[in-house]
């Protein structure tokens, strides 16, 4: 009886833990859409580093992440917790890149084949 009380203990300890950290980490799918802004504005920023040289010294780069942070309503703290969260869990992780990886192909053949959307 004493057994199954402890076993039973440990599994609702664990299952909060779970719940609890499901919470705070965002998902890959906010993820992917993040850090997809964030490569973005790493290019804004490397292009604008090109015409300004002040560029690094007003840490516009950090202005341009904390614009991000600010569209999709997520902390700089949560946002790099759910980072080193995907990066201790190798196979998430992958599984991100690689969407990532993949919209930026799409978006690189639409451009080059001219069924880019035009203003």
């Amino acid at each position: 009886m004493m057994r199954k009380l402890l076993l039973s203990s440990c599994m609702l300890w664990l299952m909060a833990c779970a719940n609890d950290e499901s919470d705070r980490i965002l998902s890959k799918d906010s993820m992917q859409i993040i850090m997809w802004d964030m490569m973005k504005a790493d290019e804004l920023f490397i292009r604008k580093m090109v015409t300004d040289s002040n560029a690094v010294k007003n840490k516009e780069d950090v202005k341009l992440y904390e614009t991000v942070f600010r569209i999709h309503k997520v902390t700089k703290d949560r946002f790099f917790e759910s980072y080193r969260y995907y990066e201790a869990h190798p196979i998430l992780f992958k599984e991100i890149i690689d969407s990532i990886d993949s919209k930026s192909n799409r978006e690189r053949i639409d451009r080059y084949s001219g069924k880019r959307n035009k203003p």
